[in-house]
């Protein structure tokens, strides 16, 4: 079951490019096993819990980043606009489709 995870970047800040269509987002609290999951998913950037993803995609690879937190690439390869369907928790949500 692909799952996706879906975040508060307000702004702009977490995240970086680092080719044509290749990005990186910030660091993230998600557990190990959900991260894992989460590539081949997607990944949507919000401003806040009540709007449209300003930037996604399908998640490619994740590793670690400060104090075990993951940063996920992602590439961009479709629709990007569109709300989390999930239950927030604080920052982020995770949605099995």
């Amino acid at each position: 079951m692909p799952t996706d995870l879906h975040f508060i970047c307000k702004n702009g800040d977490c995240w970086r490019k680092l080719g044509a269509e290749e990005f990186e987002t910030g660091d993230w609290y998600v557990s190990d096993d959900k991260a894992q999951e989460a590539v081949g998913g997607r990944i949507y950037l919000h401003e806040d819990q009540n709007t449209l993803a300003w930037h996604g995609g399908t998640i490619t690879f994740r590793h670690y980043g400060h104090d075990d937190r993951k940063v996920f690439r992602y590439t961009v390869d479709g629709n990007f606009r569109v709300p989390c369907l999930g239950n927030w928790a604080q920052e982020k949500a995770i949605v099995h489709r």
